[in-house]
This record gives structure tokens, sequence and C-alpha cells, in this order.
């Protein structure tokens, strides 16, 4: 059984990343060289790309190691490139299945542990279909750094990292986008896929809705992702059997993260804690298999457990029960119509319309108050026609436009 292991990447900065950063880790010791049987590499790229990766010194090691195949796709510059991404998990699947081989998806910015590989083929000699890890996201200029000061090691060569070691780093050097997932009791992401709470300098907690699927073995030959390979529908029906799910829980055998620069998701923000806000955030990004994944404590760190973890993740739980919590109950009536009625109020807008919602508008009128922003015509109609369309705030009410922002003080001041 080979394992037919994805990577999709394209443009020359990012398959410098994924040759200098992510390809060297998986050459340490329990990844691709250490597999039973060798497994098929696939890329897809585009004929630049195909020329920039086999030119590269650290290719001849790569295809030591694998049997390495290249499906040629067609970059549009004016396409949302997670669209391009979606085809070719959607391809890569539809591939795998015509041999009934596990798919293992990377990212060309991810960075592995020593025995992840391993790992996954331990996992399916267990009758694992589907097995899912917490990626956190570290700063790359500061992963560049660590590994330049490692040892001396060069870009061309193998990077072993130990679980905890690779765990620690990350949680010590967290990208934008990583920070903005920390939980400080009054503010959470603009988009909680992932929260995380420090249970000391060496460990987090992470509830996250949404997991990397490290590795994909379908149940279901005819299932092909809808929006992405963690969105939503698609875990559950293309491995529909729970028992054969395994959710990686800590950081004690194998951890794999992901690098971004610190110019990438420079927009990702904080708002202020909404109950109203997340359960409909909730509603519209999750389905049963992201329910499944939020019930679990995830440690990242060194995984060494303490005394006064029990509390703040006994908390941490508190805390998102109450996010999650609705107020309301639907009555039921002896009479159909009463009940059909029953039905669409409660479905409806109105019944959550709690405090929360009314201290989400008195923020954003103060906003427009102090000139924070700027109400149109247009913005007004948005605002309201995507509230009561999906129940839910459009999140970008309240971003605040900093260089509308900047502009305003240059005039100030000129005066």
């Amino acid at each position: 059984m080979n394992f037919q292991i994805i990577n999709a990447v394209w443009g020359e900065k990012y398959i410098n990343t994924f040759l200098q950063l992510s390809l060297p880790t998986q050459f340490s010791s329990g990844n691709l060289k250490d597999l039973t049987s060798k497994p098929n590499y696939i890329i897809y790229t585009d004929k630049a790309g195909q020329t920039q990766i086999t030119k590269s010194p650290i290719y001849k090691t790569l295809e030591k190691h694998s049997n390495i195949i290249f499906r040629i796709i067609k970059i549009d510059k004016g396409r949302c490139p997670f669209e391009t991404l979606l085809e070719c998990h959607s391809d890569s699947i539809k591939e795998a299945n015509k041999i009934g081989a596990p798919v293992v998806l990377l990212s060309p910015d991810c960075v592995l542990s020593m025995n992840v590989f391993l790992y996954l083929e331990a996992s399916i000699n267990k009758g694992k279909r589907l097995i899912t890890i917490c990626s956190a996201r570290m700063s790359l200029e500061k992963y560049k750094q660590i590994v330049q000061e490692k040892e001396g090691i060069s870009f061309t060569e193998k990077v072993q990292w130990s679980s905890q070691d690779l765990a620690i780093k990350t949680i010590s050097n967290l990208h934008h986008r990583g920070k903005c997932l920390l939980m400080d009791g009054k503010k959470i992401s603009c988009h909680p896929s992932q929260m995380y709470w420090r249970l000391d300098k060496n460990n987090l907690l992470a509830k996250s809705y949404h997991l990397h699927p490290l590795l994909i073995w379908p149940e279901v030959t005819n299932v092909y992702p809808l929006l992405s390979a963690d969105g939503k529908n698609f875990l559950e029906r293309i491995c529909p059997n729970k028992n054969h799910w395994e959710v990686i829980k800590d950081c004690s055998e194998v951890s794999l993260f992901e690098i971004s620069s610190d110019e990438q998701f420079t927009s990702d923000l904080k708002v202020h804690v909404n109950s109203f806000w997340f359960r409909m955030w909730v509603n519209e990004n999750t389905s049963d298999a992201h329910h499944h994944f939020i019930n679990h404590d995830i440690i990242l760190g060194d995984s060494i457990p303490k005394p006064e973890w029990e509390k703040k993740i006994s908390d941490a739980n508190k805390f998102l029960k109450r996010l999650l919590k609705v107020n309301y109950s639907q009555k039921l009536y002896h009479s159909k119509l009463m009940n059909k009625l029953s039905q669409h109020y409660y479905s409806s807008l109105f019944p959550k319309m709690n405090k929360d919602f009314f201290k989400w508008h008195f923020m954003l009128v103060i906003y427009v108050l102090t000139g924070k922003k700027k109400l149109t015509w247009k913005k007004f109609k948005h605002h309201f026609f995507y509230l009561f369309k999906y129940k839910n705030f459009p999140i970008n009410s309240l971003r605040i436009n900093t260089n509308n922002s900047k502009n305003r003080e240059r005039k100030l001041n000129a005066k």
C-alpha cells in the first residue's frame, strides 16, 4: 500500500518555502525514507514551478525516497488560489481512489517533527481512515532564524525536530494569525476556527472546530470537498465511521505546524466576545465533523501535564459552553398551524436579538459617531440585508479602516 502524498505549490516565493523549509523536515527520521514502501509524491504545480523544483539541489533527495509525479495545472492570477487548491485536492482523491490508496495532504509551508509518516503508517495498520492534527501557525521569518542557528544547518539538508521542541518553538513564535486565536477573555478571533488558551510558558490548550486532515483513506469513493478539505459536510461523508477517526491530541509523539511570512494575513483581527455572533459563525462554518473535533482538549507544547491545567481546561470548556448556550426554547402547541408559525419565528432573527445583539449595534453606532466608521446608504443596506438573510453580522462591520484613520490624522495635522 503506497501513500499518495499531495502537495500543491506554485509561485517562486512559495516554492522556495517548500524546498528550503518544509521539505528538509520530511527527510528527518521516521518520515519519507523510513516508510515500508516507497510513496508516490504528487506535486500540483505549473510548468515554471516544475522547472524550479527539478533544478533545486534537494530534488534528488526527494527522488531517492519517493516516486515523484508532477500534475501540471494552469494558474489563473485573477482566480482565488483556494479554488485552485480545492481542485487539486479533489483530483488527488479521485486518482487515489482508483488504486484504493490513502491520501496524505500536506501544504508547502508545513514543517514536520520526526516520525510523522511512520505514525500515519502505524495508525492505518490499526484501522484508522481519517487522521487530523491541530496545526498552529508560526512566523516564517522567526523559523528561518531558528533553523539557521540550529547547529549551522543549511537549507539543503534534512532538519530534525522532536515533536515537543517543534511545538514549543511554534507557540513561542506565533504568527499574527496565531496570536489572534489566543483567548484573553474579552476578545476573540474574527475567524474562531481554532481558539488557544495559555496553560503555561510551554503549552497551549487548543479547542478547534477545524483541524488539518493529515490523512484521508476514503470509505466512500464518490465524495469530494465542497469548500476545502477541512470544510463543511466533507469529512463526515467521505469517512462516515467515527470509530475509524483519530484526532492527535498532543505533541508527545508527533507534531506538524505551518509557517507564514509576517507580511501575510495581517488583516486578521480580534472582535469583542459576542455569543450571538459566535453561534451564527458556528452555524455557518461547521458541520458534524467539526462538532466532533471541538470536544477534544488538544495540547500544543511539551504536553507534560501539570495539576493547574485541570482548572484552566475546565474554565475554557465552560466559556465555550456559555457562548453556545441558547437562551430561548421553542414551545409546542396542539395546533399544527401554531407549530408552523412558531417554527418560522424561532428560525428567524427575532428570538436571537439578545443583549449581545444590541451591544454589537451599540458599538457600531459609537464607531460612526466618533468617525472611526463612515456610514453610507450602501453599507447600511448591505448590513441589514446580510443580517436578515444569514442571521449573523457581517464581520467587516466593526473593522476599522486604518488607512482612512491615518488620512484623517494627516488632514488634521495639516490644518
